[in-house]
């Protein structure tokens, strides 16, 4: 098993200390990848988890590091579970239990939670309803395919489709919503996403999981390297980073500037530079901090690997620290309208660029429902999921977080994995949909609201546009105007002929 020595640094090495930065890194999460090939695999490894995460705890606390979950993934667990269907959900919920027992052994109000995995096969779908509906605390991920030429399976996104219909049906009576745990109110489907060309190793759920027992893992580093299990890594809480590099790059180029002012044509090239300059060494800074902090847990933790940091810009529920703030104090305009894809761009160039050790997505995450100022612009109409599937063309993670209304269909929900599944194959990058119908919101737009605090209060959006109407001006039929037009030519005939008629009368 593995045995971590605990090591605390002072304030004035490594992570530096409160008083030294106006902002804290926030670690949304440690996660620990185990690669198992039965049960027994994997509760040997929750335990050498147990081991690990009380190490990294006390380095992160001993650096006054906020930590809001510890975090285990497995590869799919249709590789490890028993093979009768029965005996795997008693595993599973035998697990489920064990994370509680951890949770509370750890202490410190630090959540526990673990994924199953990345299931490729669709003989455990059924098997994974259960597994996510009776438990509190595991996710799950499906992969998508697409052909060798692009085309992605529509019978495996019809599956998909069915699947998490099939997990908000099963929680009707408790509103689709998780009664107990760190995730209590948030709603089931919440613990699923369709993912599509994602690897092994990036720590944000559902779509973390490990490698099969023996295989090793590709980084997304610049350089290429990679990792094998048992490994873990860094996922960051880290929208307050964007607001302030990109608060500071227009103070910086544009320092005349007025809060929320367009830029000019003058010094637009210098914002936009700034900005980049900015995020460089913000983000470059914190995901080297703890660069630093993962070398040396590897250090003291012999045998388990320092696999990365997803570099992605994740979102906090707090309104001060929403993207849309973020993105508003370049000076490009609204959030959602022209200049947003540019800045998505931008964003995503320079985290997948940083010089350490990168798993996972490493991208802009837009969350519908865990960004105050997304979710306000949702709720307005100005936020279509079309708009965010467009940005993801060259940002983070997909569609994420997003809800729909409870009259969503399967073909509808199928669609979207489609789009999302092409847009993957043709950009060879990975993306993943957690979409889930409101069961309060039968229409769309309707308001949905949240007990859970990790999510802010939105709408359901509508996967479909409305029916095109013409405006009022141009509504009448062809035929009414043709109607007019013919009749407008009778009376003129008429007229005339009226008055031919008068002047041929003798006088």
């Amino acid at each position: 098993r593995t045995r971590c020595k605990v090591v605390r640094a002072s304030h004035g090495q490594g992570l530096r200390s409160r008083a030294a930065k106006s902002w804290e890194i926030k670690v949304r999460a440690v996660t620990y990848f185990i690669s198992a090939k039965s049960f027994e695999d994997v509760t040997k490894g929750v335990d050498d988890a147990a081991n690990f995460f009380r190490a990294a705890i006390a380095e992160l606390r001993a650096q006054d590091v906020d930590l809001q979950m510890a975090r285990l993934a497995t590869n799919g667990f249709e590789q490890w579970a028993a093979s009768d269907p029965a005996a795997a959900l008693a595993q599973l919920r035998a697990l489920d239990a064990r994370l509680a027992a951890l949770e509370v052994a750890l202490g410190g109000g630090v959540s526990v939670i673990a994924s199953l995995g990345q299931v490729d096969s669709s003989l455990v779908l059924g098997l994974l309803v259960q597994a996510i509906t009776s438990t509190s605390r595991l996710f799950a991920s499906v992969m998508m395919h697409c052909s060798a030429d692009g085309l992605p399976d529509f019978v495996r996104a019809h599956e998909c489709a069915q699947l998490v219909l099939a997990i908000n049906a099963a929680t009707r009576a408790t509103g689709g919503e998780v009664v107990s745990g760190p995730l209590a109110g948030a709603p089931h489907a919440f613990k699923l996403a369709i993912t599509c060309g994602l690897g092994a190793g990036t720590p944000f759920f559902p779509g973390a999981y490990a490698p099969p027992p023996g295989e090793e893992a590709p980084r997304v580093s610049p350089a290429g390297t990679f990792w094998r299990a048992p490994a873990f890594a860094f996922a960051i809480e880290n929208s307050d980073l964007l607001v302030a590099a990109f608060s500071r790059a227009r103070h910086l180029a544009d320092p005349g500037a007025s809060p929320g002012a367009r830029l000019s044509p003058q010094l637009g090239g210098a914002v936009l530079s700034a900005a980049k300059r900015e995020l460089e060494k913000e983000f470059g800074d914190a995901v080297g901090q703890l660069e630093a902090l993962g070398l040396r847990l590897e250090r003291v933790c012999p045998g388990v690997t320092f696999a990365g940091t997803d570099s992605s810009v994740a979102s906090a529920a707090r309104p001060e620290d929403s993207l849309v703030v973020a993105f508003e104090a370049v000076g490009l305009g609204p959030f959602g309208g022209a200049g947003t894809l540019a800045l998505c761009a931008l964003v995503t160039g320079v985290l997948k660029q940083l010089p350490f050790r990168l798993v996972g997505y490493c991208g802009l995450m837009l969350p519908q429902t865990e960004d105050t100022g997304l979710a306000q612009l949702a709720a307005c109409g100005a936020l279509p999921i079309s708009s965010l599937l467009l940005n993801s063309s060259v940002c983070g993670t997909g569609i994420d977080t997003v809800v729909v209304p409870a009259s969503t269909t399967a073909e509808q929900l199928a669609a979207l994995y489609c789009d999302v599944a092409s847009m993957s194959a043709r950009l060879k990058k990975p993306l993943s949909a957690r979409v889930w119908p409101a069961a309060a919101a039968p229409n769309p737009f309707d308001p949905v609201q949240f007990r859970c605090p990790f999510f802010v209060d939105s709408a359901a959006l509508p996967l479909d546009p409305p029916a095109h109407r013409i405006p009022s001006t141009y509504c009448r039929p062809r035929t009414d105007r043709a109607l007019h037009v013919a009749a407008g030519v009778a009376l003129a005939s008429a007229l005339g002929g009226l008055l031919l008629a008068a002047l041929r009368r003798p006088v």
